[in-house]
């Protein structure tokens, strides 16, 4: 339903004590330095946004990003650095309490993997209840969703927080914000003379401090300035254009009823079950809401401030905030969602060098992670104590009693629904009796040792739902099914290797291939009995392993003399994922588990190529006691499972498999995915922990796609953002199409999925916001994942950016109302699969921000998308301003019955308005007869006879709706079947309707359709295909990079410039203080002795400019001149390339229309004939029939012939006729756009003179201005004609090389325009013929004036 949604989503609520904060002590946290606890103030600002920790000593604060704690933890659970408890400064408070208690440890950080950039800070308080208090709030605030999940205003009210509370300098008298700081941290630290200028001009405008020395008081600087400042750095034109489009234009606010209008557009709610007096209280809460700063406008409405506001609001947020809250039905069994998981968790990088860490657990767990897994092994110190290790590799291990420990602290921190521990059980059969016993210790009455009563292990029953097994703890380990007769078994040579590697197990339960039913026999194990079993089944099946071929994993084969309880995965070369149980049960046939006998064909399993095979040990009963609702099996093929019918039953396949069954059984795998869980694991070659797409398998219904958490690339951010929607509980429900098992949904078809609408979505990306950005976000790519058939290729729709002003990028600036889009998904599929990820990048592929959206909660309109961080987490007030159009598609059979659905009544007076108009054939009797003689009457009137045939070519008939004209025709003909049985044969003649030709082949042509045949080529549509793009670009980086050089030279002499004027200036300020009358003798007579050389111009400006910066002057002028120049010949001759190539692709299209029209003809010509040649035997054959003389059968074939070669030669002269027409128009088509294209070029070129005259004309301009002073130009200016301006034009010649292309521009071009005519100019040669080579002189003024203009200059100047 469009419109409004409601969520229960609260802002963080800040306690009285956290706002007004407390003393602490901060540990630091550069392990390599003397160990001194600073001490601090701790706060927490009004809104929950920062953490603000102030130093006592040196008043300097530090913010920290409360989005970006990822665990706090105090007493036990805390880990004291090395030293505290030494450390005699850090007993504070109470002293009769462990220093642990008023410790606080915050783990904090862009990144949740440990020894990378996760942050360890720690606080030491006075007492445990500050400490507890502390540590709860802050972990409460920093996982609130809706700090998760702001909108952009709300992201402009952190960055305001930040402002006022991180810049904040108290050496002052009191709390002031340096504009410098301010200015730094805008511009990132960053020197960009620019963008300073620009804050600098905007704090002026606000009527705030605005030099870099002054400082703002953090009072005056409020939210509502600080949305000003942003407003005006933006430049945010696309808001103000759009404010006047809503109704804004002629008047300076949008009344609430134009706000109705626009949130009813904005939200697609035509027809929804919202009524208008819903819609009209909506309008006036909002504008109520966002005007509420400005009481002038609250009782009017919306001025161009508060409908930012709005379009930067949580109200206008692009995903619908409900959905971030728990809003998903969680009773359904848990094959019917989607389960975030994790693969090799313990793991912090490489997957061959990395390092194991217990504290990955606990950060994995805290983003919502459901499955994590644990390989677990003996230890190397043999006392038979479990570790956690990735075998073969040189990964330091760490114990399990610690892991598990670590992962029961944090399992329900963020999520109350089940964990699974998915264990890799490598251990001996006494490591498994220990871990059986830590399970139960650590996890108590959250693991699940007995089924559910309401869900018992059984074939054809369901699993339970997360609901159901909420606070539990769930264990996948293989599971010791139990042989009927294990005592009686005849011992052979076979069976004495069962007996080294089988561990006697009880066989008091007689359901054999079921799993039984456990009490609690954990504690009571009887480990002496598991002592005496030797362990030597991994020895033995190495040796075997080595004697063996690889075979195909459908041919694994296995009888029943094989020994119970062999544990044998299936896995690539470095992990053991796939977890398999061989067993011998009475209710499973040898042939349904496709067993063979043979043990070198057990061992090889699956990777043909995969030598080193890893083998499981086999399950203790201990351990398998444990494993309920998710036992893993061998997945053996898709029909044994599904009679099996066993939903507890888990597989696990390599990426790789799985996707080989993707392509050969999808349909097969999503109803296996219906009853039952899967698990998909990353193989075995992505050393570098990389991942996989999970939308391979999320398609076809894989619940748990284990991904590598340690590496944030973007299948990682995909699986983040997917996530974080439904209160990131790590539970998604699946689409019903993936879960009704009486469907017919196939994941790899192209076509509409029953009972689901389709969606095609317009997107058009304007502008993006970055408030902290140093470098320009030049890229922006949309992706969309989803169904195989809805997924894009990656960078398939990538933006650059168009212009960009330091702080805003515009991408788009085209009207909405074009219908012009950046990116159109025609058809998606199954919209409740599918998902947009927006990503932004600099020019260098560096990563910038990105957002990812499932297309479900997309709401349509104008959206600001706020960019997120590597970790699903909004940092920056950086964000996209898009509009995005969310229809229902539509089949084009389908198109006109959905019209007629949605508008009945305007579709029906449409079309009453366009039916073609009937024909009414004439009765036989009533039409005009024509003789064999008639012919040329026939001719004649033929052309009027195709013109009103033509004309109602609309209403033309296929062969099966066409009425029959015969062309016998009797003239005596009488309308009566009595009167035609007595009616003499002699009296018929032969007849051909020649209307019948123009009707059926001259209407039903193809060649009257025009629109589409001579259909006019448009410049712009050709230059925006990606080509045409590509090349534009192309000439824009070559130009760039040839003027890198020039940059350098230009900034260091630029720099040289500077500083020679500045030591000139600084001589000459303390002359310049002087009147003329006070001038020394020396002076005056130097003066004179000017004016008496006619050098009056100079006699005021050489006395203070040496002759230094008039070098320095020529210099940078010179460099600049030859840069303009190198990039004008290079974009000449790129662009020349480009439009000759533009041109080509312009005769080329046209080209192919007359082809196409020339094969039309062609084809509908040689139709002609052959109808003529159908019609001439048909009519022969009837004539025949009714006439016996066989003169006048001679004589009317003949006539028949003649009449119908004549009625097909009409024919084939009008479609002639129409094929030149359209030849005639297609020529003219191509003049005018061949027309336009050299207009097109012509233009370009002289702009592109032009802009380069007028920039080293500015350059002229800034340097004089910089050596003369603004009050010399004010002077210069009224002194008409006196002084000489110079100005940089492009010469006459340069007009003639822009309009006919034929040679670059040289050097010579810059030149200057004529003097006036009391301006001279030497001829003395220079290196260059630019104007800063040349000296001007000018002309004796009156004496009187040179007096006047001395006294006024040298005043103004002193002034």
């Amino acid at each position: 339903m469009a419109g409004f949604h409601m969520s229960s989503l609260k802002p963080n609520e800040v306690s009285a004590n956290l706002r007004s904060g407390t003393f602490a002590l901060k540990w630091p946290e550069e392990t390599n330095k003397p160990v001194i606890p600073t001490a601090v103030n701790l706060s927490v600002d009004a809104k929950g946004f920062y953490l603000i920790c102030l130093n006592k000593v040196t008043k300097e604060s530090e913010c920290f990003d409360i989005a970006l704690i990822h665990d706090t933890r105090t007493g036990s659970d805390a880990s004291l650095p090395r030293g505290a408890t030494e450390c005699e400064q850090m007993n504070i408070g109470v002293m009769d309490v462990p220093l642990s208690s008023k410790w606080l440890t915050i783990y904090y950080g862009n990144t949740f993997i440990p020894d990378r950039e996760l942050r360890i800070i720690h606080f030491c308080f006075h007492s445990p209840t500050v400490a507890r208090e502390w540590t709860e709030q802050l972990f409460q605030y920093g996982h609130n969703p809706l700090l998760r999940n702001l909108s952009s205003l709300d992201c402009l009210g952190k960055f305001h927080s930040r402002i006022v509370n991180g810049l904040v300098d108290d050496r002052f008298d009191k709390k002031a914000i340096p504009v410098r700081n301010l200015i730094q941290f805008l511009c990132k630290n960053t020197r960009d003379l620019n963008k300073e200028t620009k804050i600098l001009k905007t704090l002026e405008l606000l009527e705030l401090p605005c030099r870099m020395e002054t400082v703002i008081d953090p009072d005056q600087f409020t939210f509502n300035k600080f949305v000003r400042f942003y407003m005006q750095l933006m430049e945010r034109h696309e808001i103000d254009k759009l404010f006047d489009t809503a109704g804004g234009k002629h008047r300076r606010y949008l009344s609430w009823d134009k706000i109705r209008d626009f949130i009813i557009k904005q939200n697609d709610a035509r027809g929804d079950a919202f009524g208008m007096d819903y819609y009209d209280q909506k309008a006036k809460d909002l504008v109520k809401k966002y005007t509420q700063h400005d009481e002038h406008f609250i009782h009017r409405g919306m001025y161009d401030e508060s409908f930012l506001r709005y379009l930067l609001s949580f109200d206008n947020l692009i995903a619908d905030p409900a959905k971030f809250d728990l809003f998903m039905d969680m009773d359904k069994p848990l094959a019917h969602y989607f389960i975030e998981s994790s693969h090799n968790t313990y793991l912090t990088g490489s997957q061959l060098t990395g390092r194991a860490s217990i504290e990955m657990y606990r950060q994995v767990l805290l983003t919502g992670c459901r499955c994590i897994e644990l390989d677990v092994v003996d230890s190397e110190k043999k006392n038979d104590e479990p570790e956690i290790k990735h075998r073969n590799t040189p990964v330091r291990s760490i114990r399990f009693l610690e892991a598990i420990t670590a992962i029961r602290e944090c399992a329900f921190k963020v999520s109350p629904y089940p964990i699974i521990l998915s264990l890799e059980n490598h251990c001996s059969p006494r490591a498994q009796a220990k871990m059986a016993q830590y399970l139960v210790d650590v996890f108590g009455d959250s693991l699940i040792t007995q089924p559910l009563k309401t869900h018992p292990i059984e074939e054809n029953c369901p699993l339970p739902s997360p609901n159901d097994l909420k606070y539990k703890v769930l264990i996948k380990n293989k599971k010791l099914h139990q042989s009927i007769n294990l005592q009686s078994t005849n011992l052979s040579a076979q069976a004495s290797i069962q007996k080294t590697d089988s561990i006697t197990t009880s066989i008091s339960d007689q359901n054999v291939g079921k799993c039984p039913t456990p009490t609690l026999p954990i504690r009571s194990c009887n480990t002496n009995r598991l002592g005496d079993c030797t362990y030597r089944g991994q020895t033995i099946l190495n040796e075997i392993r080595l004697d063996s071929q690889s075979t195909d994993f459908d041919s694994q084969l296995m009888n029943d003399n094989n020994r119970n309880g062999v544990i044998i995965e299936e896995d690539d070369s470095s992990s053991s994922d796939d977890d398999v149980l061989i067993t011998p049960s009475n209710d499973i046939e040898t042939n349904d588990l496709n067993i063979n006998t043979n043990p070198t064909e057990i061992m090889m399993s699956g990777q043909a190529t995969n030598i080193d095979v890893l083998v499981e040990s086999k399950a203790t009963k201990a351990m398998s006691d444990l494993v309920h609702y998710i036992v893993p099996v061998r997945f053996v093929t898709f029909a044994r499972a599904e009679e099996r019918n066993r939903s507890y039953e888990i597989s696990s396949f390599v990426e790789d498999k799985a996707q080989n069954l993707i392509r050969e059984y999808a349909r097969d795998f999503v109803a296996y995915n219906q009853r039952q869980l899967s698990r998909i694991y990353p193989r075995g070659t992505r050393f570098d922990s990389s991942n996989y797409n999970p939308y391979l398998f999320w398609p076809v219904g894989c619940q748990m796609v284990a991904l590598n958490y340690q590496t944030l690339d973007t299948p990682m951010q995909v699986n983040l953002g997917l996530f974080s929607f439904n209160r990131g509980c790590g539970y998604l429900e699946k689409p019903s199409s993936l879960c009704q098992s009486t469907g017919s949904f196939d994941p790899k078809g192209r076509t509409n999925v029953e009972n689901v609408v389709g969606y095609q979505i317009d997107i058009k990306i304007i502008s993006g916001q970055f408030l902290c950005q140093d470098r320009e976000p030049t890229y922006v790519d949309i992706e969309m994942y989803g169904l195989y058939a809805d997924a894009t290729k990656r960078h398939e729709y990538r933006l650059r950016a168009k212009r960009w002003n330091g702080f805003q990028a515009v991408y788009d600036d085209t009207d909405v109302e074009t219908g012009e889009f950046s990116i159109r998904f025609t058809k998606i599929i199954l919209p409740e699969m599918a998902a947009l990820r927006f990503a932004v990048f600099e020019e260098d592929g560096t990563f910038i921000g990105q957002n990812f959206i499932p297309v479900a909660h997309l709401r349509p309109g104008y959206r600001h998308v706020v960019l997120r961080n590597q970790i699903n987490i909004p940092v920056q007030s950086s964000s996209l301003f898009v509009y995005i159009r969310k229809d229902v598609h539509v089949d084009a059979e389908n198109k006109e019955l959905i019209d007629q659905l949605v508008s009945p009544i305007s579709v029906q007076t449409v079309t009453k308005d366009q039916q073609p108009k009937h024909i009414t054939f004439k009765r036989l009797s009533e039409q005009r007869s024509q003789s064999v003689g008639d012919i040329n009457i026939a001719s004649k009137s033929s052309d009027n006879e195709i013109k009103l045939y033509t004309d109602n070519r609309d209403s033309s008939f296929n062969d099966s709706q066409r009425p029959y004209f015969s062309s016998r025709i009797d003239i005596n003909a009488v309308p009566t079947g009595l009167e035609m049985k007595h009616k003499k044969r002699n009296q018929s003649t032969p007849m051909v309707d020649a209307n019948w030709y123009q009707n059926r082949l001259i209407s039903s042509s193809q060649l009257h359709d025009n629109t589409h045949l001579c259909k006019q080529l448009s410049l712009h549509d050709v230059e925006e295909t990606k080509p045409f793009k590509r090349k534009r670009e192309a000439i824009q980086a070559k130009i760039r990079r040839a003027s890198i050089e020039y940059d350098k030279k230009i900034q260091n002499e630029e720099e040289r410039f500077q500083k020679c004027l500045h030591r000139q200036q600084h001589g000459r300020s303390t002359v310049l203080q002087k009147p003329i009358n006070y001038w020394a003798t020396l002076e005056l007579n130097m003066a004179n002795r000017s004016y008496t050389d006619n050098c009056a111009s100079n006699l005021i400006h050489q006395r203070f400019i040496s002759d230094e910066v008039k070098q320095a002057e020529t210099r940078l002028l010179d460099l600049y001149s030859t840069k303009f120049h190198l990039q004008n010949e290079i974009e000449y001759k790129l662009s020349k390339e480009y439009y000759n190539d533009l041109e080509k692709y312009v005769n080329d299209y046209y080209a192919k229309q007359l082809q196409r029209i020339h094969y039309i003809f062609k084809h509908e010509q040689s139709k002609v004939k052959g109808d003529v040649r159908v019609q001439m035997k048909s009519e022969t054959k009837k004539t025949m029939m009714t006439e016996t003389d066989r003169e006048k059968i001679a004589t009317l074939k003949e006539k028949i012939r003649q009449m119908n070669i004549e009625a097909g030669a009409l024919a084939i002269r009008k479609l002639q006729e129409m094929h030149e027409k359209l030849e005639k128009e297609i020529q003219l088509n191509l003049q005018t756009t061949l027309r336009r294209l050299q207009e097109e070029k012509d233009l370009e070129t002289k702009n592109r003179f032009a802009t380069y005259s007028n920039q080293l004309n500015e350059i002229r301009f800034r340097l004089q201005r910089d050596i003369y002073g603004t009050e010399y130009y004010g002077v210069r200016d009224n002194a008409t004609q006196k002084l000489y301006r110079s100005i940089i034009t492009s010469s006459a010649s340069l007009s003639a090389i822009s309009d006919h292309h034929q040679i670059p521009i040289t050097s010579s071009t810059f030149t200057t325009s004529k003097p006036p005519s009391n301006v001279t100019i030497s001829n003395q040669p220079s290196r260059r013929q630019t104007v800063d080579n040349m000296r001007i002189i000018t002309s004796r003024p009156d004496p009187e004036e040179l007096v006047c203009y001395i006294n006024e200059t040298t005043e103004s100047t002193r002034l």
